[in-house]
C-alpha cells in the first residue's frame, strides 16, 4: 500500500501559503528558511530610510523576534503554523498595557486582537491560534526508521497533552451563541414552561441541558490537534500520509491544516464561528448532539409558544 503522497500541483519547496490549507510537498527546510528570511529582509529594507540608530535598533528587534518565532515553530510538539509564541506578542499597539506599544513591530498579527488582550492578560497558553486552558503530559513511543537499513528504533518520551482549549472565535461563542441560548431558554421557562405540566417541564429541562452541555464540550474540548510527526509512523498500515509545509509535519489524509486555527486537526470538518472552534474527530460527536438539540428545542419552543394552552390541557 502506498503510504506517502504529495500534491503534484504544488512545486517542491514552494513558499508557505496560508491561503492554501491543503498544500503539500516534500519537506524542504532550506526553502522554508529562505522564504522567511527574505520576508525579514524586505521588512528591514522598507524601513531603511528612517531615523539612523533608532531605526537600526527597531530592525534588529524585529529580526530577533522573527527568528525567535521561527525557532519556536520548529520546536513545537504540535502540528502548528508559524505564529507568535504567546498571546502577549500579538497584543495590538493601542492596548495600554502592551509593552511593545511604542515600537513598530511587523510581527504582530492583528487578526484576533481581543484574544490577544484577554488571553495575554490571563497568561493562557497558545497552540497555533488556539488558547490552552489546561494541559498535562503523556508518555509516548517515538518510532524512528533508518532510511538506509529500514531498522525501527523506539524512543520513549514525554509530550504535552491538551485537555481544554478554546478556538479563535470564542468571542462569538461567548458573546452571541451562549447569550442567545440562555435568553430564549429563560424566557420560555418563565413564560411558558413553568405553567405547564410535569412532563413538559422534565422534557424541556433535559433538552435544554443537553444543548448547553454539548455546546460547552465543543467550545472547550480539544478538536483533535495533531502532534508533529517528522516521519511517517512505522506501524501505519491503514491510511496514506502526506507532508504539510505550513505545520512541518506528516499528516494522515483525513487531517487538514486549518488556516484560521493554525493547527492540523484530525478528521477536520470545518471551523464553526458559532461554537468558536474547529470541528474535528475529537468533538464531532458533541457537535452532532448540539445541532440535533438546537433543531429539537427550536421546534419545541415554537410548539410551546403557539400551542401552549392546548398542550397544557393534555400534560
Amino acid at each position: 500500500m502506498e503510504l506517502y503522497k504529495t500534491d503534484d500541483s504544488i512545486d517542491v519547496g514552494a513558499p508557505i501559503d496560508a491561503s492554501e490549507p491543503n498544500q503539500t510537498s516534500e519537506p524542504n527546510n532550506a526553502n522554508v528558511n529562505a522564504n522567511v528570511n527574505a520576508d525579514v529582509n524586505d521588512d528591514v529594507n522598507d524601513d531603511g530610510n528612517d531615523d539612523g540608530n533608532a531605526n537600526i535598533n527597531g530592525e534588529n528587534s524585529v529580526l530577533a523576534e522573527r527568528e525567535r518565532k521561527i525557532e519556536h515553530w520548529k520546536d513545537s510538539d504540535f502540528a502548528v503554523g508559524c505564529v507568535n509564541i504567546s498571546w502577549e506578542d500579538d497584543q495590538p499597539s493601542w492596548w495600554c498595557f502592551n509593552p511593545k506599544k511604542n515600537r513598530k513591530d511587523s510581527t504582530i498579527n492583528q487578526q484576533f486582537p481581543i484574544s490577544a488582550i484577554v488571553c495575554g492578560c490571563l497568561r493562557a497558553g497558545r497552540v497555533g491560534n488556539m488558547s490552552v486552558l489546561a494541559q498535562t503530559t503523556e508518555d509516548f513511543e517515538e518510532e524512528i526508521v533508518d532510511p538506509e537499513s529500514g531498522q525501527v528504533t523506539i524512543n520513549r518520551k514525554k509530550r504535552p497533552k491538551l485537555l481544554w482549549v478554546c478556538g479563535p472565535y470564542w468571542t462569538v461563542n461567548l458573546g452571541i451563541t451562549f447569550p442567545l441560548i440562555f435568553g430564549v431558554s429563560c424566557w420560555m421557562g418563565y413564560t411558558r414552561v413553568i405553567e405547564s405540566g410535569l412532563a413538559i417541564i422534565i422534557t424541556w429541562s433535559i433538552g435544554t441541558f443537553l444543548m448547553i452541555f454539548s455546546l460547552c464540550m465543543i467550545s472547550c474540548r480539544n478538536p483533535g490537534i495533531l502532534h508533529r510527526y517528522s516521519q511517517i509512523p512505522a506501524n501505519n498500515t491503514e491510511e496514506d500520509w502526506r507532508w504539510n509545509d505550513q505545520a512541518r509535519t506528516y499528516r494522515p489524509a483525513s487531517s487538514r491544516f486549518d488556516t484560521e486555527c493554525q493547527v492540523v486537526v484530525e478528521g477536520f470538518d470545518h471551523t464553526c464561528p458559532w461554537t468558536g472552534t474547529a470541528i474535528g474527530s475529537a468533538n464531532m460527536f458533541w457537535f452532532r448532539i448540539f445541532v440535533s438539540m438546537v433543531v429539537v428545542m427550536l421546534l419545541y419552543t415554537v410548539m410551546l409558544a403557539t400551542l401552549g394552552g392546548f398542550l397544557r390541557s393534555f400534560f
